[in-house]
């Protein structure tokens, strides 16, 4: 260490630049983060370095990465920067922070008897629909999971990938909740009878469609902008916050909420990373417009299927003591707009 610092101190008499100071990538600010350092330009890219073309190709002539992988455009994909600067060390540092707070809950509502106090009409709501979101979850990083590949830039991918990785820890979250309760409250808690639920149950039905629908998206920009700016808010919100979260505390549930808090936290930094992304492509100074008609489009086409979706769970709601429907709804619909408007697109589809 002590000849490290030698050396630099002659470098620096010298007139050198410390090897810190080189910049390979193209920061933000006036250097780069840590974040920039570990994730940009891990992608090659015939745009920026590989001047004679992917050195691999696919059979049928596509390059390693190909441009219409969507249907978006910018002068400079390189230049997308997530807002929450996520990567690996603080993915996991809050995905451990995640477990641990969840088994605290579990571990204090056993040692103190808290699950004896939780309202019974919530307990048979838990065994009826509790698990069901675990489906949606997991729907989705399958979906994320496939598309993070096509992506043109490595800041892209790498939220891609983060957020299919975040779907599938709160869909397993769901799965041992049930098993957990499954043991403290006398049965009745079988993810086999979920699942069987959300394969035939009519108020599922409609969020099953769309999240199937979910997996015809090729574009992986469709797929950022519809799940970050149409499934999360209205449906992520309705179920998870308005209803499991919500309705939770009504109920002295002491372990949902605390599954949910930390599912909702991650759906913040997705909304950023949506909105970040919509507002990068639609201020792009050559395709902007586009992006813009082209984003639009994309809203038109699914937010009105989802919003059915959300109107077809109102039965759901019916059966689950202290939450009200309407009021979830409302409150969904509103802060989807806001974030509509935040993104600068335009006018979002009518509710009613």
């Amino acid at each position: 260490m002590a000849g490290e610092v030698r050396a630099g101190e002659r470098r620096q008499r010298r007139g050198d630049e410390p090897e810190r100071s080189f910049q390979w990538v193209v920061p933000k600010g006036r250097k780069a983060s840590i974040y920039e350092d570990l994730t940009l330009d891990t992608q090659s890219s015939v745009h920026r370095f590989q001047k004679s073309g992917y050195y691999v190709s696919f059979a049928d002539g596509r390059g390693t990465w190909d441009d219409a992988s969507t249907g978006l455009d910018v002068v400079t994909w390189s230049a997308f920067r997530d807002p929450n600067e996520l990567w690996e060390r603080p993915y996991f540092q809050q995905g451990a922070q995640c477990e641990r707070e969840i088994e605290g809950a579990v571990k204090s509502a056993r040692s103190e008897g808290l699950l004896g106090d939780v309202d019974p009409a919530w307990v048979d709501f838990l065994r009826r629909d509790g698990q069901i979101q675990a489906f949606v979850e997991h729907g989705i990083w399958s979906i994320a999971t496939r598309r993070s590949r096509a992506a043109l830039a490595d800041t892209l991918t790498h939220g891609i990938v983060l957020y299919a990785a975040v779907k599938q820890r709160q869909a397993q979250a769901f799965v041992i909740e049930g098993m957990d309760l499954d043991e403290d409250l006398g049965g009745g808690f079988s993810i086999e009878a979920a699942k069987a639920r959300w394969l035939g149950e009519p108020a599922w039905q409609d969020t099953r469609r769309v999240v199937e629908r979910l997996g015809t998206i090729t574009d992986w920009g469709e797929l950022i902008l519809v799940c970050g700016l149409v499934i999360e808010p209205l449906l992520g919100g309705l179920v998870r916050r308005e209803l499991l979260l919500r309705g939770g505390l009504r109920a002295a549930d002491p372990i949902t909420p605390a599954i949910v808090r930390n599912a909702q936290r991650e759906g913040d930094w997705w909304h950023d990373f949506a909105l970040a992304f919509a507002r990068f492509c639609a201020e792009d100074p050559e395709h902007g417009e586009a992006n813009r008609a082209l984003i639009d489009g994309w809203l038109a086409a699914w937010t009105p299927e989802t919003l059915r979706a959300v109107d077809a769970l109102e039965p759901v709601f019916a059966g689950a003591p202290g939450v009200d429907f309407d009021r979830a709804r409302e409150a969904v619909v509103t802060g989807q707009q806001a974030l509509l408007a935040a993104a600068g697109l335009g006018e979002p589809v009518a509710a009613s």
